[in-house]
Parts: C-alpha cells; sequence; structure tokens
C-alpha cells in the first residue's frame, strides 16, 4: 500500500506523545513492506525534504498568522483570526494539494490537524484516496485541543463547543473510517457527532519497548518520587508540588518543560519553595532510573496517558487520578493506583510483574496490524 500520514509535527519536532505515536506507526508500516511518507508542517520557510529510517517526510511551512508552538505572547483578536483561518486552512489547501497529488496514495491518514485544518480531507477524497482520521486531541471538537480552561475541563456541552464543531462535523463525513486512542476520545467525537459509529474503532497508543529501560522498584520505603510531563496545572504539577511540601523527607524530581502561559512563573515558584529537583527535558529511559515511585496528578481529560504506560513498562509504580483515557489504561495494567483511593505515600502496593500479553498488546507491530487491517479492509471493500 501506498500511506500517507499526516500529522501536525513529525520528528524531529515534538511536543507531546502524538508525535511519538506518529512516528511509531509510519517506521512499523515500512517495515511491513509499505510505501510510506509523512507530511506536517514547520516554521521555516521552504519545504523540507528528508527520509528518516524507511519514512518520507515532507515538513512544509505553516501558513498563518505566526507559529503556533512560539513562546511569544499574543492577543485575543490575533488568536482569534488564526484560529478561524486554522478552522479550513485554503492557503494551505494550495500546497497539500500538490503534494497529495504527487504522491498519489492510496490511504490519507490523518491525526492531529492543528495548524492544517480539516481541508486535508477535501483533497484526499478529490484525488480519490481513503481516508482515515486518529483523534489524538481535541482539535476537532474546539480550538483549545486539550479542552481545559481556567483550571476545568470543558464538558462538551458548551456554545462555543457547537459553534468551532460545526463546520468540522460537516467535513468528518468524508473520513472512511474513524480511529480513537481510547474509547472516551472516540465516544466523546462520537457523541458530539462525528463519524459513523458502525465505523470506528479503539487503537491504543503503541509502545517501543526496545526504548524502555525496565527497572522494577519496590515501593515501601520509596525515596525519590517523580514526574514526567509538562509541568502545567492541567497535568497537574501543581499538585506534585504540594506534594513534595507534605513530604518533605522525600525527593521530589520532575522532568518537563514549563510552558509560556501566566501560570508557568507561579509554578516555578512552587517548585523552588518546595526543593523540587527540575531536570528539564529528560529522555524517559535516564528519568526512571532515578525515581522509585511515579505522581501524575493529572487534571485534564488525557486521551490516552502515553507516560503513563511508560511508566508501567519501566517497571514503576505509578499514583495519577480517574481522567480520559487514563481510567482504561488502569483496567489493562499492573501498578496504576488512583491518587482518590491512596491516602499516604507510603502506603502504595506492592509492585507486581507484568504480564507478557501486556507488552504484546501495546508493542508497535501489534498496533501497526490494527491499523494494516483498516487500510486493507478500505481498499479491498
Amino acid at each position: 500500500m501506498n500511506i500517507l500520514l499526516i500529522n501536525t509535527l513529525y520528528f524531529p519536532y515534538k511536543v507531546g506523545g502524538a508525535e511519538v505515536s506518529v512516528r511509531l506507526l509510519a517506521e512499523g508500516l515500512v517495515k511491513s513492506g509499505h510505501i510510506v511518507t509523512v507530511l506536517s508542517i514547520h516554521e521555516g520557510k521552504d519545504l523540507k525534504l528528508d527520509t528518516i529510517n524507511g519514512v518520507t517526510v515532507y515538513y512544509i511551512p505553516f501558513v498563518n498568522l505566526y507559529w503556533q508552538f512560539s513562546n511569544s505572547n499574543h492577543n485575543a483578536v490575533k488568536r482569534l483570526f488564526w484560529h478561524l483561518l486554522d478552522n479550513y486552512n485554503p492557503f494551505l489547501k494550495k500546497r497539500i494539494k500538490k503534494i497529495i497529488k504527487k504522491i498519489n496514495p492510496d490511504i490519507v491518514h490523518t491525526n492531529n490537524l492543528s495548524g492544517i485544518s480539516v481541508a486535508v480531507w477535501d483533497i484526499a477524497e478529490k484525488n480519490g484516496c481513503k481516508v482515515v482520521h486518529t483523534s489524538r486531541d481535541y482539535y476537532l471538537l474546539h480550538p483549545n485541543c486539550k479542552m481545559y480552561k481556567n483550571n476545568c475541563n470543558m464538558t462538551g456541552d458548551e456554545s462555543s463547543v457547537k459553534l468551532w464543531s460545526f463546520f468540522k462535523k460537516i467535513k468528518s463525513k468524508k473520513v472512511d473510517y474513524y480511529v480513537g486512542i481510547s474509547d472516551y476520545i472516540k465516544n466523546k467525537h462520537i457523541d458530539a457527532g462525528f463519524f459513523d459509529k458502525d465505523k470506528a474503532i479503539t487503537i491504543y497508543n503503541a509502545v517501543d519497548n526496545r526504548d524502555i529501560s525496565y527497572n522494577s522498584t519496590t515501593s515501601k520505603g520509596a525515596r525519590n518520587v517523580g514526574f514526567i510531563g509538562r509541568l502545567t496545572k492541567e497535568k497537574g504539577f501543581d499538585i506534585f508540588c504540594r506534594m513534595a511540601e507534605k513530604y518533605n523527607n522525600q525527593n521530589f524530581i520532575a522532568a518537563g518543560e514549563f510552558e509560556y502561559n501566566k501560570d508557568a512563573e507561579e509554578l516555578k515558584e512552587l517548585a523552588s519553595k518546595n526543593n523540587i529537583k527540575l531536570l528539564g527535558h529528560c529522555p524517559v529511559t535516564e528519568f526512571m532510573k532515578m525515581v522509585d515511585l511515579i505522581v501524575l496528578p493529572i487534571k485534564w481529560q488525557e486521551p490516552f496517558g502515553r507516560v503513563v504506560l511508560e511508566s508501567v513498562f519501566s517497571g514503576k509504580i505509578i499514583l495519577t487520578n480517574k481522567v480520559g483515557g487514563i481510567t482504561e489504561l488502569a483496567s489493562m495494567l499492573p501498578n496504576v493506583y488512583f491518587l482518590e483511593d491512596i491516602q499516604d505515600l507510603n502506603d502504595v502496593p506492592q509492585y507486581k510483574q507484568i504480564p507478557n500479553q501486556v507488552f504484546d498488546k501495546f508493542n508497535s507491530e501489534s498496533i501497526t496490524r490494527e491499523y494494516e487491517k483498516i487500510f486493507e479492509g478500505l481498499l479491498n471493500g
């Protein structure tokens, strides 16, 4: 098969777990013998073309009022017009149209579309391609892709959600098959009127076990308590800092970056006050060697929870919250417990061994094969 994957960013650019998941899928499809191309945007002014582990990658220049991942602060009017253009970007559409016509893929598989827009679905349909979409965030529902605002989760019933999702909902009829990375995010989109529930499935994200350094620890007497991810309130870093104040006889370590927003200075001060060791960006394998217990007091409705999976596969015990797709992961994985149920960090249960079938369920080969079945079914149906 000739497959085109579209995602906002691609290696070496990375913001979250979506970039990791798309790369694992792209390289997995190459290993299965398919022709694989990835299309993403970048901050530069020129088209860049590269080949990474057998995957042809087009990095096209973004076309909007500003680069969405910059640290610059933009006023409300400018942000509004950015999102209006991002709802359906006709300028970027012209550039993507040329590339799709050149590649002529059988399958166009879209993922995160912020900065690209749903215009790609129109191009794919007109080019005779089958379209598969995977939701890895809430972009289709609202410009706030996390649907987390003012320290609260948006329910989806807000008038702003209905307004911003209306046009994208119409365009979603062009999608031939829909994938959610958890039942939670899949059902949220279907309940909102997106996609055909009879042509929808859940496929969880993959973790490349080769990149995980397995180093199990026991929970009793844990001295090093870790947090990994964006150092933001929706990730619960403020709660982690307050826990460090309560358990000041233990070492609290955080890996990740602060975001450029109004909360950053407050969180930096809170971390400093409670003697949290800040590592900045740190490879997962290195971080896991430093900690005994991982605490992730996540507040937003995390669609999947890659860091939870990576932590389990690294042999750690995880304390987190019952939010989004994480609740599903906890039902399938050992050593994931909820903060609501644990009254004291010293009372977490003992470590349990991970069954082999758990590793198999989330490995790259298994996830790749699930997507292959969808692609083959569309082409042969």
